[in-house]
């Protein structure tokens, strides 16, 4: 369950970057910043998922 979480966050932050590339050549800089920022948040996530694996927790 831990691995389909990981992916899944992983998925979804590298759609939130390729979404924030969109915005970000329309010039539109808060729908940017934004998504980068949920961008960023779901790759931490999904490393952090992938660490405590690694850590035996």
């Amino acid at each position: 369950m831990e691995q389909l979480s990981a992916s899944l966050l992983l998925t979804v932050g590298i759609l939130l970057l390729i979404a924030g590339v969109i915005f970000a050549i329309l010039q539109v800089w808060p729908y940017t910043d934004l998504l980068w920022a949920g961008a960023f948040g779901c790759l931490m996530a999904a490393l952090n998922f992938r660490d405590s694996k690694n850590d035996g927790g």
